[in-house]
């Protein structure tokens, strides 16, 4: 098959960024002509030599606006290219499948903001226009199908649910058993329960809530590891910061529990990730990965009640947990299922 792949910007960092990667290497590997269709790639980034690239210039177009103009040159790429199958990663509207990671208007909405200015509306314009023209909507969650059709009244018909891949090479159960190894390495207590919370920023993922209860737990075995950014300043002692890691399955493998209580994500890689590594999950009821949470693999909470989240990470982490070694599978979360999803989606348009 000719298929096309579209991303407004190539870089290595971000979950997109690794599904087109993901996506990439795959249907080439499997024979297929892949095309790229990008505005612009990073220095430090290797395309295959396989791929064909279409480029979209935006050098001299405003940052704010260079989505716009990136859809505009999508357009005339389409025009002059024949594709069997083309998928668009962002707010497009020339192609047959978009994905569909987290909607604008359902993120204003969860935080209770209004417009703020032209960029917003210019976002929920696009989006309209990717869900309008394409064939097909893939929704990263449950959530965000929801979302699709109350705010954006995209029909039902319309919409797939397709979960973000995970990489069943890097998190799975290989290193469990190592558990008092990995504790050790990253400096765990070793007379307390840890929860795990990684975090790529601070307001969005509950970083704030999450301070509040561990002030409530301080005369309790159990700490608090944080991985990733750096944290809002605390006092508290039942708290720790580990920093950035490039190994956060071995953080998984050395917690006794994850903790994401975000207040809005479209889906939460992190806890697909934490699942495939044996480790059991509290989560909010924001978050669009509580969809794969099972009640043998963690907990849902279903407000901010600061008690519930009390009760839920006591439970997590007294409860005994057996996670399936396939529920990658058993969820469709492997990049193979999810990249032959696309392309049975595809074919049946």
């Amino acid at each position: 098959m000719r298929i096309a792949l579209i991303h407004y910007r190539l870089l290595r960092k971000g979950g997109l960024e690794t599904r087109l990667f993901n996506y990439l290497n795959y249907y080439s590997s499997k024979g297929h002509e892949v095309h790229l269709i990008v505005s612009k790639i990073d220095a430090d980034v290797v395309i295959p030599s396989s791929i064909q690239i279409h480029q979209v210039n935006l050098k001299r177009v405003p940052k704010p606006i260079r989505m716009w103009f990136f859809n505009k040159g999508l357009k005339t790429i389409m025009e002059r290219n024949s594709f069997d199958l083309s998928v668009s990663l962002g707010r497009t509207s020339h192609q047959d499948l978009v994905m569909c990671p987290g909607t604008h208007l359902g993120y204003m909405k969860a935080l209770g903001f209004r417009f703020r200015g032209p960029i917003d509306r210019m976002n929920v314009y696009l989006d309209t226009l990717a869900y309008r023209d394409s064939k097909l909507v893939l929704a990263a969650s449950e959530q965000i199908k929801d979302e699709l059709m109350r705010y954006a009244h995209v029909p039902e018909s319309k919409i797939r649910v397709l979960y973000p891949p995970t990489d069943v090479a890097r998190f799975n159960q290989s290193g469990i058993n190592r558990k008092s190894e990995w504790r050790a390495k990253y400096g765990f207590s070793e007379s307390k329960k840890s929860l795990l919370f990684v975090t790529t920023g601070n307001h969005l993922k509950g970083y704030d809530f999450l301070l509040k209860l561990m002030a409530e737990l301080v005369d309790e075995p159990i700490e608090l590891i944080i991985a990733g950014v750096k944290p809002i300043h605390t006092e508290l002692k039942n708290v720790k910061y580990v920093g950035y890691s490039e190994n956060v399955n071995e953080l998984m493998w050395a917690a006794d529990a994850l903790v994401h209580p975000a207040k809005y994500e479209a889906y939460a890689q992190v806890v697909s990730e934490a699942l495939l590594c044996g480790l059991p999950v509290v989560v909010s009821h924001m978050v669009g990965a509580k969809s794969v949470v099972t009640k043998d693999a963690g907990i849902v909470v279903d407000s901010f009640d600061e008690s519930l989240w009390l009760a839920a990470i006591r439970e997590v982490l007294n409860r005994a947990w057996s996670i399936d070694v396939n529920f990658a599978q058993r969820h469709e979360l492997t990049v193979e299922q999810h990249c032959e999803r696309i392309l049975v989606l595809g074919q049946s348009l």
